[in-house]
C-alpha cells in the first residue's frame, strides 16, 4: 500500500508545536527553549512563524498543531488574555483526544491551580468572555491542561529546566520509526479506519487482529499505524515475520526482543515459561503498544502477548496474519481486513515505480490501465510489477504481459504460496480443485460434488480463514491472483507437459492434452469452456477418442461446457459412436451438447454425485433403457435434450434430489419409478411439449417443487396422496388442465401455486381453501375461469391473488377470510361489475389493481377502510365518481384512474358549452374527483386522459406534499393550477397532448422533467418558483438532470424557451445539469463554437479546468426527413470527447417510450456540470481539444448544426 497524495499524515513538517503568549515570554524563555530544541535536531514550530495576527486560523495553525507529534504550551500570566492562544489550546487538545498526540504543559511563574480551575489572572481573563460555547471549549481545555504532568518554572535557574524540557522532548523523538516506504498510496483512509478502531482515548487493554491475503500491504499498515503512535506508549516493540523469526531461532529470542525493546535494557531468560512470567510481570503495570507482524501459530500469541491481562491501562495488542481463524482462537477484540487498492489508488503506486511519477507516460497508458487491472487491487504486485518495468520498452511490456498470463512473477507466488504450504494435504486439494474448477460456483453445487470426500465443511472453513477464498452471496470466490498461484502449483512440476498436471483447465492444454492423446494417469478433473476454444477450432471438426481418455483413471470431474453468458454455439465435440471413458471415480459429470443418442456402454458411475447433459442429442440415457445402480447421484440435469423420448428408469438411483427435463420437447411420458424417489425434492417437466400424461405421485414424500409449466398437452393433473406435504411450489402455467382433483388440498404445506394461461381452466375446487399455508395463487389469464370458490374458511397466509384476465362476473363475499392478502389483481376481468363491500374489511391490502375492468363502475362506498393501500390502479374502468371515503386512504402511495373518461350521457350541457368554448371535442364531462387532501404520502398520481377541464382540479392537488409524478396528460385544461408551484417534491410533471393547455405556472424546484409534447398550444415556458434549499443537497436525486421534453410545441418561440433556459441556469445549482427539447432551428448567441453538420470541435483553453468552471453546454438542430416517425426505442444522444493521452468519452442521451411523429425541426439543448464528466482532474487537465457528435436514432434524420461552449463562473 502507498500514497504519493495523502503522505500529509506520515512525513510531518515538524516535531513540536509551541503555545505561548508572545508579550510574556516571546524573547526569553521560550526563545530559549526554541534554540534549545532545534540544536538537538528537533523540528520546531513557533506559532509566530509567518503568520500575522489577522490571518484566520485555519488552514495555516491549526495543520500545524495537526501535524505536530507533541505540543509544549507555556502557561503565563496573561496567556488566558490571548483569544488566539485560548483557540491554539483547544486545538491542541482535541489533537491529543482524537490522534494521541502528547502535550506537554509548562507553567511559567503561575500556579498549576490556577489554570485548572481558571482563578488568578486567568479568572480575571475569563470575566470579560462570557459563557458562550466557544469559552466552554476554553475552559475545558484549560482546566484538562492543567492537569497533565509538566513542568513548574517559578524559582531556580530557567536554563537547568529548558534542558530538561528538551532532554525530554529528544528521548520521546528518539529513533524508534519502522520503515514503510515513501509511496503510500491509499493509506489514509486505512489508517483512519485503524484509529477508529484503536480509540487511543480509551484507557482499556484493547487487541487488533489485521487479516488478509498476502501482499495486501497488512505489514505496511500496521508499520504506519505503529509510526504515528508508538510515542504515546510508556514502551513499544514491533516484532517483524513473527512466523518466520520463531522457526528460525525459536520463541526465546522473540521474548527478548519483546521486553529489550520496551524496558531498554537486556533480558536474560532461559526458557519460554520464565520468558511469559517475566512479560506478565514487568508489563502489567506499563502502557505498552506491541505488534506482532505475520503470525501463523497461536503457539507464537500465547507466548508473546497471551491476554489483555498482562498489560497495563490503555495497551495496544495489534496482530497481523493470514488466518482469521487464528484470530478468533486469540479472542482479539476487533478484526481489520485488508481490501484492495482502488484501481486509480493502484495506478498512482504503479505510476511512482514504472515512471517515477503519479501518471503514466501517454503511450503507455493502455499498457499501464492492463498492468494495473491484472494486478486486482494486490499493492505487492503492483509494486513488484512496476519496479520490472521501470524504463523498460513498449514490446518487453507486451511480452511481460504475456507472460504473466501463464505464470506470475515468483516474488509474488512466493508471498502468496506461503498460506498454501500451511495448509494439510486435503485442504491443499480442496484448494486446487476451486482454484482449477469451482471459483465462482455455487456453495451448494460444490458442496455436493465434494462432501463424497467428507471434508467440504472443514475444509471450505480452513480455506476462508486463510484469506484462499472468500464466501459471498452463497458462491466460492477466489480473488484471481489466487486462482493464479494454484494454476501455477499444478504446472510447475511438469511446465510444458500439461498430460502430467492433476487438473486441465485452460482450452488450449485441455484440447492438446486430448488431440495429442498425452494423457497420464495424474489427471483428475477436466473443465473446457467450448465457448473460449472457438478461436482454437480452427475451423477442423474437434473430435475425441477413447484413447485420449484411457488413461484417466483417476478422472473425478469432468466437464465440457458452454459459458452461461454465450449461446449454445454450433461447435460442439463429436465422439465416435463407440465412445468410452473412464467413469469409476467420476463424482461430476457435465457436458453441454453430448452428441451420442445414450451415455458409453461401460458407463459406470457408481460414485457420481451429478450427471448434467444439457442440450445433448440424447434419445435414451442409457443403452436399452437398463436399471443403472447410482446411489450416490443426486443431481440429474438433461435439459433442453430435444431428442429425448423417454425418461430413464430410475428406480436404482434413490438417493436423486433434483431431476431437470426442462425443454425436452420429444419426451411423451415419464418413467413410472420417478413416483417412488422418496429423496426428490425437484422435479422440473417445464415446456415438455408432447407429455400428454404424468403418473400418479405415491411416494415423492420429499418433493418440494414440481414444474409442468409449457406441457400444453397434459390435460389431467393426478391425484395426489396424502403424503405429500413437503411440496412448496406447483407449476402449471400454459398446460391444457380442465380441473384440478379435490386431492389437491392435501397440499397442506404448499406455498405457490401458478396456473397461469390454463386457458380450459373452468373451475377451481372448493377444497382449495384447505391450503392453509398459500401465499400465492396465480391463476392470470385463465380466462374460461368465470367463478372463484367460495373462501369458506380462513386462509391466512395468502397474501397475493393473481386474477387478471379471467372471465369472473364478482369475487365471493367470503373474501373477508382472506386476512393476510396484501395483494389483488384483477387487471382486464372484462366482465366485473362490481366489488363486493367485503372487501374493504381486507385490513392487510396494500396493492388492488382492477384496470381495464371496463364494466367496472364504481368503487366501494367503505373503500377509506383500507388503512394499508398504498397502490390503487383504476384506470380504463367506468368509474365516474370515485368514492368519497378516498380521502381517508392515508398510505396511498400510487392512486391511477387513468382513461377513466366518464359518461358523455351525463351533465351534456356542460360538455356542450365547454366544446363550444374551446372548440374541441371532449368526449364527455370528465372524472369528478371527491376531495384528496387526505392523501398525505401519494407519491404517483395519474389522471391522464380522464376528460378533465379547466377548474375540474383547482384546489385538489395543493395539500398532497409528498407527491413526485403528476400524469395529466391528454385533458383539456387550459392552465395547470398555480398550487402545483406548492408541491416540493414534485418530480415529474407529464401534460403530454393537452392540445388546449396554454400555460403552465411556475414549477417547484424539485422538478425534474416536465414532458409536454404535442401540447400545439402552449405559449410559454415555466421556471421554478424558488432556488433550492441547502438541505436538498443531502439527497441524491436532487443532482438529476433536469428535462424538458417539448416536441412538437408549435406555439413556442425559441428565442423565449433560450430565456426560459438562461433562468433555469439562474435558478438552479450548477451542478444540475438540465436538458430542453423545442422546435425551432436556431443556434442560441451563447454558442462558443458552431459547426454545420453533425459534429463541432473546439480547442480549450489553456487554463479551461480550473476552479471557475461550471459545466460544458452542447446544442444541436434536428431535422426528420418528410413523413417520418420516431419509431420506439428511440431518442438523441451525443457523444463528446478529448484524444490527448488517454482517450476520454462522455456521453448524454434522452430516450422516449412510443413512436412519435415530428412535424418540424428540433433543437436540443443540454447542459452538463463538471461533476458528470470531470472524473480524473489530473488526466483531464491534460486534453487541449474536444469534440461533440450529434446523433438521432429510430428514424432517418439529418443532424444540421451543433454547438458547444463551456460555462464559467466569472465569464460571459
Amino acid at each position: 500500500m502507498a500514497s504519493s497524495s495523502g503522505t500529509s499524515s506520515f512525513q510531518r513538517r515538524r516535531d513540536v508545536f509551541l503555545s505561548f503568549r508572545g508579550e510574556d515570554t516571546r524573547f526569553k524563555f521560550t526563545d530559549h527553549l526554541y534554540s534549545a530544541l532545534t540544536r538537538r535536531g528537533i523540528r520546531t514550530f513557533r506559532d509566530d512563524e509567518g503568520l500575522q495576527r489577522g490571518e484566520e486560523i485555519e488552514p495555516s495553525l491549526l495543520k500545524a498543531i495537526e501535524e505536530s507529534k507533541m505540543s509544549i504550551v507555556v502557561f503565563s500570566k496573561n496567556y488566558a488574555h490571548s483569544k488566539w492562544c485560548l483557540d491554539e489550546l483547544d486545538k491542541i487538545m482535541q489533537s491529543r483526544r482524537e490522534k494521541g498526540q502528547i502535550v506537554v504543559p509548562v507553567f511559567y511563574h503561575v500556579d498549576p491551580s490556577a489554570v485548572r480551575n481558571q482563578t488568578g489572572s486567568f479568572g480575571e481573563a475569563f470575566a470579560r468572555y462570557g459563557e458562550e460555547e466557544r469559552v466552554l471549549r476554553w475552559k475545558a481545555a484549560l482546566t484538562q491542561a492543567g492537569h497533565l504532568a509538566g513542568w513548574h518554572v517559578d524559582r531556580g535557574y530557567e536554563s537547568e529546566i529548558i534542558h530538561r524540557i528538551a532532554q525530554y522532548v529528544s528521548d520521546k523523538m528518539k529513533p524508534g520509526r519502522i520503515h514503510v516506504g515513501e509511496n503510500l498510496v491509499g493509506m489514509d483512509s486505512r489508517l483512519e479506519e485503524m484509529r477508529s478502531l484503536l480509540s487511543m482515548g480509551s484507557n482499556d487493554v484493547r487487541m487488533i487482529g489485521i487479516w488478509g491475503m498476502g501482499g495486501m500491504g497488512k505489514t505496511t499498515l500496521a508499520a504506519a499505524i505503529y509510526n504515528q503512535i508508538h510515542l504515546q506508549f510508556e514502551g513499544a516493540c514491533f516484532l517483524s515475520n513473527v512466523s518466520e523469526a520463531g522457526k528460525n531461532h525459536g520463541l526465546l529470542v522473540l521474548q527478548r526482543q519483546l521486553l529489550g525493546e520496551i524496558l531498554q535494557e537486556e533480558v536474560h531468560i532461559s526458557n519460554i515459561d520464565e520468558g511469559i512470567s517475566l512479560i506478565k510481570k514487568t508489563l502489567c503495570p506499563r502502557k505498552v503498544l506491541i505488534i506482532l507482524d505475520d503470525v501463523c501459530d497461536l503457539a507464537d500469541l500465547e507466548s508473546l502477548a497471551g491476554n489483555n491481562q498482562w498489560f497495563g491501562s490503555g495497551s495496544r495488542i495489534v496482530v497481523t496474519t493470514r488466518d482469521k481463524q487464528l484470530l478468533h482462537a486469540y479472542r482479539v477484540d476487533l478484526l481489520y481486513e485488508v481490501q484492495p487498492l482502488e484501481f486509480e489508488e493502484a495506478l498512482q503506486l504503479f505510476c511512482s515505480y514504472a515512471f517515477r511519477k503519479n501518471l503514466p507516460e501517454e503511450a503507455f497508458l493502455n499498457l499501464s490501465n492492463r498492468v494495473v487491472n491484472y494486478c486486482q487491487g494486490v499493492p505487492l504486485a503492483v509494486q513488484v510489477l512496476g519496479s520490472f518495468l521501470y524504463r523498460r520498452t513498449i514490446p518487453e511490456w507486451e511480452s511481460e504481459l504475456h507472460k504473466l498470463q501463464r505464470k506470475p512473477q515468483r516474488v509474488i507466488q512466493d508471498a502468496l504460496q506461503r498460506s498454501f504450504d500451511e495448509l494439510d494435504h486435503i485442504e491443499k486439494e480442496l484448494f486446487l480443485d476451486v482454484a482449477c474448477f469451482f471459483n465462482g460456483e455455487d456453495t451448494d453445487f460444490v458442496g455436493r460434488i465434494l462432501r463424497s470426500y467428507n471434508f467440504f465443511e472443514a475444509g471450505m472453513r480452513s480455506l476462508n480463514d486463510k484469506c484462499l477464498i472468500r464466501i459471498s452471496d452463497n458462491k466460492i470466490m477466489m480473488h484471481e491472483f489466487i486462482q493464479r498461484m494454484g494454476w501455477e502449483i499444478v504446472r510447475e512440476k511438469f511446465p510444458s507437459e500439461p498430460g502430467k498436471w492433476s487438473r486441465l483447465w485452460h482450452p488450449g492444454d485441455v484440447l492438446h492434452t486430448l488431440i495429442s492423446n498425452t494423457a497420464t494417469e495424474a489427471i483428475e478433473a477436466i473443465s473446457l469452456d467450448l465457448s473460449a476454444s472457438e478461436e482454437l477450432w480452427a475451423s477442423e471438426e474437434i473430435q475425441f477418442t477413447t484413447k485420449a481418455f484411457k488413461n484417466m483413471r483417476k478422472l473425478r470431474l469432468l466437464r465440457v461446457y458452454w459459458d452461461g453468458l454465450s449461446s449454445y454455439g454450433s461447435n460442439t465435440v463429436h465422439l465416435p459412436k463407440k465412445f468410452k471413458f473412464p467413469s469409476y471415480e467420476l463424482r461430476y459429470l457435465h457436458w453441454d451438447g453430448w452428441s451420442l443418442e445414450s451415455l458409453p456402454s461401460n458407463f459406470n458411475g457408481k460414485k457420481l454425485v451429478q450427471i448434467t447433459l444439457k442440450h445433448s442429442s440424447l434419445k435414451h440415457l442409457w443403452k436399452e433403457n437398463k436399471v443403472k445402480y447410482l446411489e450416490n447421484l443426486k443431481v440429474m440435469d438433461l435439459s433442453h435434450s430435444r431428442y429425448l423420448v423417454e425418461c430413464p428408469d430410475l428406480s436404482g438411483s434413490p438417493s436423486l434430489e433434483t431431476l431437470n427435463l426442462d425443454g425436452c420437447t420429444s419426451l411423451h411420458e415419464v418413467h413410472p419409478s420417478i413416483a417412488r424417489l422418496k429423496n426428490l425434492k425437484i422435479l422440473n417437466l417445464g415446456n415438455c411439449r408432447m407429455l400428454h400424461y404424468f403418473p400418479r405421485i405415491i411416494g415423492l414424500e420429499s418433493l418440494e417443487v414440481l414444474n409442468l409449466s409449457g406441457c400444453s398437452r397434459l390435460e389431467k393433473f393426478p391425484d395426489i396422496e396424502a403424503n405429500m406435504e413437503s411440496l412448496l411450489e406447483l407449476h402449471l402455467e400454459g398446460t391444457a388442465i380442465i380441473e384440478l382433483p379435490p386431492s389437491v388440498g392435501y397440499l397442506r404445506g404448499l406455498v405457490l401455486l401458478n396456473m397461469k394461461s390454463c386457458k380450459n381452466l373452468k373451475i377451481l375446487p372448493g377444497r382449495i381453501c384447505d391450503l392453509k399455508s398459500l401465499e400465492a395463487l396465480i391463476l392470470s389469464g385463465c380466462s374460461k375461469l368465470e367463478r372463484f370458490p367460495e373462501i369458506t374458511e380462513v386462509m391466512e397466509h395468502l397474501e397475493k391473488l393473481h386474477l387478471d384476465g379471467t372471465s369472473i362476473r364478482e369475487l365471493p363475499c367470503p373474501i373477508l377470510n382472506l386476512e393476510g392478502l396484501v395483494f389483488l389483481n384483477l387487471r382486464k376481468c372484462e366482465d366485473l361489475g362490481s366489488l363486493p363491500n367485503s372487501i374493504c374489511g381486507l385490513k392487510s391490502l396494500e396493492t388492488l389493481i382492477v384496470s381495464g375492468c371496463s364494466k367496472l363502475n364504481r368503487l366501494p362506498e367503505d373503500l377509506g377502510m383500507l388503512q394499508c393501500l398504498r397502490r390503487l390502479q383504476a384506470d380504463g374502468t367506468a368509474i365516474t365518481k370515485p368514492p368519497i371515503s378516498l380521502v381517508h386512504l392515508t398510505n396511498l402511495r400510487e392512486l391511477s384512474f387513468s382513461g377513466c373518461q366518464g359518461s358523455t350521457s351525463n351533465f351534456w350541457i356542460s360538455a356542450f358549452i365547454f366544446r363550444l368554448l374551446h372548440r374541441e371535442n371532449s368526449d364527455g364531462i370528465g372524472l369528478q374527483l371527491p376531495s384528496l387532501s387526505g392523501l398525505h404520502f401519494i407519491e404517483n398520481l395519474d389522471l391522464s386522459d380522464c376528460n378533465l377541464m379547466e377548474g375540474t382540479i383547482d384546489n385538489k392537488l395543493c395539500h398532497l406534499d409528498r407527491l413526485e409524478v403528476l400524469n395529466l396528460s391528454r385533458n383539456y385544461m387550459v392552465s395547470i393550477p398555480a398550487d402545483i408551484s406548492k408541491l416540493s417534491n414534485l418530480k415529474v410533471l407529464l401534460v403530454r397532448r393537452c392540445e388546449q393547455l396554454q400555460k403552465i405556472p411556475k414549477l417547484p424546484p424539485s422538478i425534474k422533467l416536465l414532458d409536454a409534447c404535442d401540447c400545439t398550444s402552449l405559449m410559454s415556458l415555466p421556471t421554478p418558483s424558488r432556488i433550492i434549499s441547502p438541505q436538498h443537497w443531502l439527497v441524491s436525486t436532487w443532482l438529476r438532470p433536469v428535462e424538458f421534453m417539448l416536441w412538437n410545441c408549435s406555439g413556442l418561440y425559441q428565442d423565449h424557451v433560450a430565456m426560459a433556459l438562461e433562468k433555469l441556469h439562474q435558478k438552479f445549482f450548477p451542478e444540475i445539469g438540465y436538458s430542453i427539447l423545442i422546435p425551432g432551428n436556431t443556434i442560441p448567441k451563447w454558442a462558443w463554437h458552431e459547426n454545420m453538420g453533425a459534429s463541432v470541435s473546439a480547442t480549450l483553453p489553456p487554463d479551461w479546468l480550473n476552479d471557475n468552471l461550471l459545466g460544458i453546454a452542447l446544442c444541436g438542430v434536428f431535422a426528420l426527413e418528410a413523413g417520418e416517425t420516431i419509431q420506439r426505442p428511440g431518442g438523441i444522444c451525443c457523444n463528446f470527447e478529448c484524444r490527448e493521452g488517454p482517450y476520454f468519452s462522455h456521453s448524454i442521451s434522452w430516450t422516449h417510450s412510443g413512436d412519435r411523429d415530428v412535424e418540424t425541426d428540433h433543437v436540443w439543448m443540454v447542459y452538463q456540470p463538471r461533476t458528470q464528466f470531470v472524473k480524473s482532474k489530473s488526466i483531464c487537465a491534460r486534453f487541449k481539444h474536444i469534440k461533440a457528435y450529434f446523433s438521432l436514432s429510430g428514424a432517418s434524420h439529418e443532424v444540421k448544426k451543433c454547438a458547444i461552449r463551456l460555462i464559467c463562473k466569472y465569464r460571459h
